[in-house]
């Protein structure tokens, strides 16, 4: 449908083939930038690896979007959805509409900051408070209504992007606004586009769950992504337009979420690679607050110097901080040195996770979940753990194994909506959520000399203190 120049190898996709516009896209300096952005932080401490990159992540997003655009090209809504998309966009054709979900895909990721989330973790810890957190990403950014900086500084860039590669014909604007508002109603058209990348099942988990699957040792990502492209439609609601999958793509369907929930589960909150996460968030808090990092060294009008703004950069200035501070130094060693006898992770496996919160619970005569603050008070107050300077390290598990979005299911053999969602006839999908429950949805690390040895005392201790804090808590 398209006029390919660029031919590129892909461990995943294999061939993947891309236009003149996407290959100026994909050269522009922004872009190139995301060669040594890691997509998965430092699982590869864990995962040797696992060192694919946002770069090649896009491409591959690039690919399954394309390839989902083309079949919904061929819905038997298309007519009626195309001439609504027309009016509203000035999108003149099905190439143009491919194109689009293409270059959104493509852009997607580009606001992304050195080590991908890892950075956002870190600065929202730094705040203190999502009021905060929000301040800091409007005036990184210079723009306002986002929640997280990579979401800011991508519509930022995107902008500039489109005007150097010179993208026209309505796409630019349909672009701009695929970047810059971050939820669309079912009855603006752009609503579909905006889906093929960000919704429950799109392109983006497509490609991230076989990719990461296949680089932590192959277990994970084995499902039939063809399948899944081939299955999309557009249709229409009592509210407007939206996607769905052909109920014969059931398995498959079920396959990715499946394998997107384990390899989040034991690869990018296994409890080794959360240890490193609080380590290397601790260290990027620590040059936020000194001001070896700032807002001005991510100025994007300065175009090369952006562009060097990367993981190497980071990395280069985690490893030059020099301090007096002893868990500075320590914290320093665990990730540089590999020095873990002074790193102390209080659970490692579910069961464990249980035995203490059933014991919290108990002594703080509370019912199971435990739901208290463990915000900087908390943190503070478990300071005196092991008599330490230092604040406990606390990592919160955010996950959501399947969206609040319903996934419709679509009829062939009818044509037509078949009036229920994967989560009505999937027990599998509807069970996720419950099974993620069970597992750890908080990890405690304390770092101190030699603190491993004093892991069962440290622990009562840490006991303790959570039904002090759950009973009385306080600010500090």
């Amino acid at each position: 449908m398209l006029d390919y120049v660029l031919r590129m190898r892909d461990l995943v996709h294999g061939t993947i083939l891309f236009t003149r516009e996407e290959m100026l896209v994909i050269n522009h300096p922004f872009f190139q930038r995301l060669r040594h952005i890691r997509q998965n932080d430092v699982a590869f401490y864990v995962y040797p690896s696992m060192n694919t990159s946002r770069f090649e992540h896009t491409l591959g997003v690039c690919r399954v979007a394309g390839m989902m655009a083309e079949t919904l090209t061929k819905s038997p809504k298309w007519g009626d959805y195309f001439k609504e998309l027309k009016r509203e966009t000035g999108i003149k054709s099905k190439k143009d509409f491919v194109k689009l979900c293409r270059f959104y895909a493509l852009l997607h990721d580009i606001g992304h900051f050195p080590l991908s989330h890892l950075f956002e973790y870190s600065m929202e810890s730094w705040s203190g408070s999502v009021a905060n957190y929000k301040r800091a990403v409007e005036e990184w950014t210079g723009v306002k209504g986002f929640e997280k900086l990579h979401e800011g500084l991508g519509a930022v860039i995107a902008k500039k992007v489109v005007q150097d590669v010179e993208i026209t014909g309505g796409l630019d604007n349909a672009l701009f606004r695929l970047m810059t508002e971050k939820d669309f109603l079912p009855t603006d058209p752009l609503f579909v586009a905006k889906s093929v990348v960000d919704s429950d099942i799109d392109a983006d988990r497509i490609d991230f769950t076989q990719r990461d699957g296949l680089l932590a040792g192959g277990e994970y990502g084995h499902y039939d992504t063809r399948r899944l492209c081939d299955s999309v439609f557009i249709e229409q609601d009592g509210i407007g337009w939206l996607i769905a999958y052909s109920e014969k793509a059931l398995t498959s369907m079920e396959a990715l979420l499946l394998d997107r929930y384990r390899i989040y589960e034991w690869v990018h909150f296994h409890h080794r690679v959360i240890a490193v996460k609080m380590l290397v968030m601790f260290l990027v808090g620590k040059t936020l607050e000194t001001k070896l990092i700032a807002k001005e060294h991510f100025n994007h009008q300065n175009v090369e110097e952006f562009a060097l703004k990367d993981d190497i950069w980071l990395w280069n200035i985690l490893r030059s901080v020099q301090t007096e501070d002893k868990y500075t130094k320590l914290v320093q060693g665990a990730v540089f040195y590999r020095q873990k006898e002074n790193i102390l992770n209080l659970w490692k496996t579910r069961p464990y996770y249980h035995a203490l919160q059933e014991e919290v619970a108990e002594k703080a005569r509370q019912n199971l979940p435990l739901d208290f603050d463990k915000t900087i008070s908390y943190q503070r107050h478990l300071s005196s753990v092991g008599n330490m300077d230092m604040p406990a390290l606390i990592f919160e598990v955010k996950f959501d194994p399947v969206g609040k979005k319903a996934i419709y299911l679509y009829s062939e053999a009818e044509g037509k909506l078949t009036g229920k969602s994967l989560l009505d006839v999937s027990k599998l999908v509807s069970g996720l959520k419950e099974i993620w429950n069970d597992e750890p949805q908080y990890f405690v690390l304390l770092v101190e000399d030699n603190v491993k040895r004093r892991a069962k005392q440290l622990t009562e201790k840490w006991v303790k203190l959570t039904v002090d804090w759950i009973l009385n808590p306080r600010l500090w």
